[in-house]
């Protein structure tokens, strides 16, 4: 009964993978993370004020604590309306949402992989095959070392945008471009948009090979139905994907990049041999066991890899069977080129073609890091080997399975001849590296060689024992073609085997099981910081609720970027014009009082107290953003003289006080007082979905110093209010409201018209 299962063995199989390769999540509460991993520099710190934020009923629109201020939801760093992160952490808190994202959306990708090959005509062990494959493949799950969630979860959905793409072609059902938008949605809203521009890719080129004839006809159909799911997908992820795009046009990401920013950390030709050989250049850069004696074991040209291209020998071994003797054509020529494709652009720079597409596809102007594009060869191989396995185990024999014993016994003896002289190979490919980083005697690092030829014998020893029993398994699948469940079960337990352990040896976690627990309080840093800035800070203050200078945010207004370029040459004077009170280092802390004197020494006339953050300066004139910043970086002290750019009137000669009495992320309310009409100036981040007020009637915001904000005060006593504007993400939940009913009415649509079709 249980063998007749279908469903029921696919959900075992797949929890049992994401249970094995997960196991000390699901057997500790200690949280993911290790030195280079972005979970730790800024996801735990933004998940913390994420949770913290929607626990009190508030969406995080704006981060105070960082870079002066900076947006964060329209950044994408707080994609809350994703189902599976948002309510997670609104129901179970952020150590759990961040824990299980993972082998969640492992089972989801193996879920949706198999529906997508079901779809295909892969039979019922094929497709177990195949999806297992998919779901357990290291590209994804060696990213969690990274904590790229937002990576895993766009994999994950694109099987089941692949399988509504490969249903519509055959039906024209309206329910298939519902299906296909909420994947392209839950992409969208998991914020991750370079994942959704290559999941649209993907499926385009499937689109094309899913013709009928007559030919024409069929492919714009098909294109058709694609572009809807694209537009309605879109739609429903607008309450993020809309905020974002206005945020990026205020970004140095809006402008196209340059052709070496776009092909930055592009995949190094050879490295494309990690599909088959994880550890021939090295492995696991930034990991405990990464540096021998202070040198990395990684000596490939991309220079960071924290995760691998790595599927396993067995499911490589069949989805190349699957590419070239799969019997569903269409489905194998839109993977093989999906695998082609994916392969030559993860190169990026390192081929003539990179910059053909830079010239010509405008998308290539804006992203960058290539090798992102190798998702596409190993999800197009992982899904060719549920074809591969009805090729070589459920078909009938014929003259390629009998030359594919042969081959396998063949590259199962040479990888044993590899073995034996893993060492000499070993030193011999590293020769160059030396030579090329000017090392003129390698012996000296023989500990290092020692442990790059552990990582090579490894991986000829595996691919020796795996391919030596694939040829046995055919040899024994050429006499009885009656169980393929047999053969099913050895493929998954020998690549259980392969990848389960390889793709733990990505997980590296910390001591600590809070968030709260990695970031102690401070109070007497608190008390020093006041109502400014700790220099040079960072994430690690922010679920303390302290402001720093500094920070690490991938996505950053161009303003931003402009005013930390200045703050890292360390100028006296611009540090100051950040209104920082107190500076901290591992070594302790120190308050303005102590701080001064390193500051203002051989600068005469540098100001006896740091900037406020809210003031009235005596002088206002004129000038451009850059003069702004100019002045800023020459020794502007912004309380005698500011510059606003467009400012209606020049003022000298006000004198006046700025008290801030409300200070919340998204709002900040001062009263202020002046002999004459002026300037409130406040130094925090100047982003143009501020808006302001005094006493209760709209003002202008202006731009001041380059990048404070600033609004014009009458004389005396008044209150100012700057608030931040939800207007972006409204009107992106408008739409997405929208797109949700018209999603449902196509549902409803479908099911009227098979009911007529069956009346």
């Amino acid at each position: 009964m249980f063998i007749n299962s279908e469903k029921t063995i696919l959900g075992s199989v797949l929890i049992l993978l994401a249970v094995l390769t997960y196991w000390t999540i699901f057997s500790s509460s200690r949280l993911p993370g290790g030195d280079m991993s972005d979970t730790v520099s800024q996801g735990y710190p933004f998940f913390s004020y994420t949770e913290s934020r929607l626990s009190q009923g508030e969406l995080p629109l704006w981060n105070p604590y960082i870079l002066c201020g900076i947006p964060f939801y329209e950044s994408f760093s707080s994609p809350v309306f994703y189902p599976l992160r948002g309510l997670p952490i609104l129901l179970f808190g952020s150590e759990v949402a961040i824990r299980f994202l993972f082998p969640v959306h492992l089972v989801l990708a193996g879920l949706f992989a198999w529906m997508f090959l079901k779809s295909t005509g892969v039979s019922r062990w094929g497709a177990l095959v195949g999806a297992s494959a998919y779901a357990s493949g290291s590209w994804a799950n060696t990213l969690f070392y990274a904590g790229h969630g937002s990576k895993i979860i766009c994999w994950a959905w694109l099987p089941l945008l692949l399988w509504a793409v490969v249903k519509w072609s055959g039906s024209r059902d309206t329910r298939y471009i519902a299906l296909g938008a909420i994947a392209i949605g839950m992409q969208g809203l998991a914020s991750h948009p370079q994942m959704i521009l290559y999941s649209a890719g993907i499926a385009f080129v499937l689109a094309v090979f899913m013709w009928k004839k007559p030919v024409a006809g069929s492919i714009a159909g098909n294109l058709g139905g694609l572009a809807a799911i694209l537009l309605l997908g879109g739609a429903l992820a607008a309450v993020q994907l809309y905020p974002g795009y206005r945020f990026s046009s205020y970004t140095s990401r809006g402008e196209d990049l340059s052709l070496a920013t776009a092909s930055s950390f592009s995949l190094a030709p050879e490295e494309s041999l990690t599909m088959l050989l994880p550890g021939m250049f090295g492995m696991r850069h930034g990991f405990s066991d990464s540096m021998v004696g202070g040198i990395p074991v990684y000596f490939g040209r991309m220079g960071l890899r924290l995760s691998s291209e790595f599927i396993g020998v067995a499911y490589f071994v069949l989805g190349l069977s699957g590419l070239f003797l799969g019997k569903n054509k269409k489905t194998k020529a839109a993977l093989a080129t999906l695998a082609i494709v994916g392969t030559v652009v993860s190169w990026g720079g390192y081929t003539p073609v990179f910059s053909v597409l830079y010239r010509i596809i405008p998308i290539f102007r804006k992203l960058r890091a290539p090798h992102m594009a190798a998702f596409v060869t190993t999800s197009s191989v992982a899904l060719a080997s549920g074809m591969g396995f009805d090729a070589l185990f459920t078909e009938k024999q014929n003259s390629w399975l009998k030359k594919l014993k042969i081959i396998l016994a063949a590259v199962s003896g040479l990888f044993l001849v590899f073995l034996v002289v893993a060492g000499p190979v070993s030193q011999a490919l590293q020769s160059s590296w030396w030579t090329g980083n000017g090392v003129s005697d390698p012996s000296q690092f023989g500990a290092v060689i020692a442990r790059r030829t552990s990582l090579l014998s490894t991986d000829f020893l595996r691919v020796f024992l795996v391919t030596g029993l694939m040829a046995a398994m055919l040899f024994a699948a050429g006499k009885n073609r009656r169980r393929p469940w047999i053969f099913a079960l050895l493929i998954l337990v020998i690549s259980s085997m392969e990848l389960v352990p390889f793709n733990r040896s990505f997980q590296v976690f910390l001591p600590a099981t809070t968030i709260e627990s990695l970031y102690p309080d401070a109070p007497l840093l608190r008390e020093m910081t006041g109502d400014g800035r700790v220099f040079p800070g960072g994430n690690e203050l922010i679920p303390l609720g302290i402001r720093s200078v500094f920070g690490y945010h991938a996505a950053k207004p161009a303003a931003t970027d402009r005013l930390m370029d200045m703050v890292r040459t360390a100028s006296p004077w611009v540090l100051r014009q950040t209104a920082m009170t107190a500076y901290a280092s591992p070594e302790g802390a120190a308050s303005w009082e102590q701080f001064r004197p390193v500051l203002a020494e051989g600068i005469p006339g540098y100001p006896e107290g740091p900037m406020p953050r809210a003031f009235i300066p005596e002088s206002v004139v004129s000038g451009s953003v850059e003069q702004g910043y100019e002045a800023v970086e020459n020794g502007l002290v912004p309380e005698s003289v500011s510059i606003v750019t467009n400012a209606p009137v020049e003022l000298t000669g006000v004198t006046g006080t700025a008290d801030i009495q409300i200070d919340l992320p998204e709002l900040v309310q001062i009263e202020t007082s002046s002999s004459a009409d002026g300037f409130l100036i406040l130094a925090d981040s100047w982003y143009p979905e501020w808006k302001v007020t005094v006493d209760g009637s709209p003002a202008l915001l202006y731009r001041a110093n380059g990048w404070m904000r600033g609004v014009e005060v009458p004389e005396g006593r008044h209150t100012v209010e700057f608030t931040y504007s939800s207007g972006n993400v409204v009107q992106g939940g408008i739409i997405s409201i929208a797109a949700l009913l018209f999603i449902v009415i196509l549902f409803l649509f479908s099911v009227a018209r098979r009911k007529r079709l069956n009346a």
